[in-house]
């Protein structure tokens, strides 16, 4: 099961840094001043906030609630609601010409994210190769990945669940059903090939390393499926923003699993600064 070999978990030597109020009392420096806790709190002792947090015993005053949200959004819940209001009802003269010079307006809006990157979290992350291809290429988020260059053993390939049909629509990804030949006969037929391959490069990359060759060009014979792992560090803002792009329904389902991982972890974590940001306010 993809879910089971997919997997993300905390990094165990490293402690996650900062809190929602720690984000607060960042942006309340350019006034020298500081927030605390909402005095009346829940008890510490195995129960959970409004907001499923775990890890920590306080919740934010209402204000500072609303100052995250304001960071995150880029303007004041006023603001926002007065920029609602006034988009122009499709049946409106002018209203295409209106509403794109207002899209042009909400994308220039500046965003106050500076705050989210005083705090640190690290994870452990295993999956595929060809999904870590497509991760690294997120900014801000440091990565060490597990070699093959000196782990030759205990190679494993990620096994889907089923091949999904090739979406009509998009130059690249896929529909959440599928392809009709390709997952005929579990264990057999055109399935049965992906595994035999997989097994014969397995056995070739066994052999060359056992005869000598240097296992940093050995490895260029195993395919994308095969599994590796890393330590992937940042802030929440750099998390958040990875959230924010492979969560969408239109990003590959291998990178979404990672994703709502690392997103469940960053709510536990920052419950109101990750809802903010990746969510929207």
């Amino acid at each position: 099961m993809p879910e089971s070999q997919i997997k993300v978990q905390i990094n165990p030597d490293v402690t996650p840094a900062g809190s929602d109020l720690s984000i607060v009392n960042a942006a309340r420096r350019s006034f020298n001043t500081r927030s605390e806790w909402e005095k009346d709190c829940l008890p510490y002792g195995g129960a959970v906030d409004e907001f499923g947090c775990k890890f920590h015993d306080k919740v934010l005053k209402p204000k500072d609630k609303r100052l995250l949200e304001f960071l995150a959004r880029g303007m004041t819940a006023e603001d926002f609601q007065k920029f609602i209001d006034n988009v122009p009802a499709p049946d409106t003269e002018g209203h295409e010409k209106e509403l794109k010079e207002m899209l042009w307006q909400w994308r220039n809006t500046p965003t106050h994210d500076t705050p989210f990157n005083h705090t640190f979290i690290s994870f452990e992350v295993q999956a595929p190769i060809f999904v870590r291809a497509q991760l690294v290429k997120h900014e801000y988020l440091i990565m060490s990945e597990f070699s093959r260059r000196y782990i030759t053993d205990d190679v494993q390939f990620y096994k889907p669940d089923y091949w999904r049909k090739a979406a009509d629509d998009k130059k690249q990804g896929s529909l959440n059903e599928p392809h009709e030949t390709w997952n005929h006969g579990v264990g057999t037929g055109y399935l049965n090939q992906v595994y035999e391959t997989e097994d014969d490069c397995l056995r070739l990359f066994n052999e060359m390393v056992a005869c000598g060759v240097a296992p940093e060009q050995a490895r260029m014979v195993l395919p994308q499926s095969t599994m590796t792992e890393w330590t992937w560090s940042g802030t929440l803002g750099a998390f958040a923003k990875m959230c924010t792009l492979r969560l969408h329904p239109e990003a590959q389902y291998e990178a979404r699993l990672v994703a709502q991982q690392v997103y469940e972890h960053l709510k536990e974590y920052y419950p109101v600064g990750a809802r903010a940001l990746v969510e929207g306010v």
